[in-house]
């Protein structure tokens, strides 16, 4: 595909002086983390690409891997390495390890530094791939997947005994932060999270701790919390265990978390959904249940449907302690 070149840079491309550098703006798809931009120069670059202008950081820098795009719609196979500032400015270690920036929106310009009013020339544009911390701790590589990996993925559901909705998903264009889905769950998961402070830490401090006055309208078992105050604050863990004894409650966590949970840590907790038929009525939400719950189990396994070789009741995330109404 032909590419657009302003005229003052396409004169520097062809010039015998090279004063060209690449410059690379990420944008997390978590809103609460805010986009940056990286240079290949050794001096800071402040540049509007036409979305508002940014600082692209040579501390951070980051050195792309030979940039090859192709028109057979195979996936284009790249990658870029940059330092971790020691400052953690604009980003930090713990965040990269947590994922917070794994599949992020990227642009690659090519611009003339000596005149940024030249414009640009997109040479990437696509997605990350996981970013990886190396050289004990020093930097990180990251892949640069373009537009043509999207050609890749499957675009249409498939059948499945459980539910696919993300619980608590809400049509396109719902806005307020909720999650937008094509075919979503309509559940107002919204409404069942409840304050709560870690009391004590269990032995394994970054998965299991107790606390006490929660009432999860569901058992809490699958359930989800979301850390307001401590090393943790802005993530979200699976909850996989809720146990209450004594008015002591004990959450377990399916992963552990990133840094270790202090006592007095606080977070919000609200029950998550085990996307099982019985579930579904039992949370008045049945018109949206985006599953085929009745498909024969026996056909169901033939076609690895996940979950076809157990039926209600009889283990993992299928025990919801209600009786399936049929």
């Amino acid at each position: 595909m032909p590419r657009t070149i302003p005229i003052q840079l396409q004169e520097a491309l062809e010039s015998s002086h090279r004063t060209l550098c690449y410059l690379m703006k990420i944008t997390p798809t978590d809103p609460d983390y805010p986009a940056y931009g990286v240079t290949s120069l050794d001096t800071d670059v402040v540049y509007d690409d036409g979305d508002g202008e940014m600082t692209y950081l040579a501390a951070v820098g980051f050195v792309p891997s030979t940039l090859i795009t192709t028109s057979d719609n195979s996936v284009n196979e790249q990658e870029a390495k940059g330092l971790l500032p020691e400052f953690d400015v604009p980003i930090r270690e713990g965040d990269i390890i947590a994922g917070v920036y794994d599949f992020a929106r990227i642009k690659v310009y090519l611009v003339d530094y000596t005149n940024l009013v030249a414009g640009h020339v997109i040479l990437a544009k696509g997605t990350l791939g996981q970013f990886t911390v190396t050289d004990q701790g020093l930097s990180f590589t990251h892949e640069l997947r373009g537009l043509s990996q999207n050609l890749k993925q499957s675009i249409t559901e498939k059948w499945s005994l459980s539910c696919r909705a993300t619980f608590g998903s809400q049509p396109i264009g719902t806005g307020g932060g909720v999650i937008e889905e094509s075919y979503p769950c309509n559940y107002d998961a919204e409404s069942l999270w409840e304050p709560g402070a870690v009391e004590t830490v269990g032995i394994e401090n970054t998965q299991t701790f107790t606390t006490s006055g929660l009432s999860p309208q569901f058992g809490g078992n699958p359930g989800k919390v979301r850390w307001l105050t401590g090393r943790n604050a802005g993530r979200e863990n699976e909850v996989d265990q809720f146990d209450e004894a004594g008015g002591v409650q004990t959450i377990g966590l399916t992963f552990p978390t990133m840094f270790p949970i202090q006592p007095g840590d606080t977070f919000e907790f609200r029950d998550d959904c085990p996307k099982t038929k019985a579930a579904c009525k039992a949370r008045d939400n049945w018109p949206f249940f985006r599953g085929e719950p009745d498909i024969p189990v026996g056909d169901a396994g033939q076609i690895a449907t996940p979950g076809a070789s157990a039926g209600l009741g009889t283990g993992g995330r299928l025990t919801i302690g209600v009786t399936d109404p049929q």
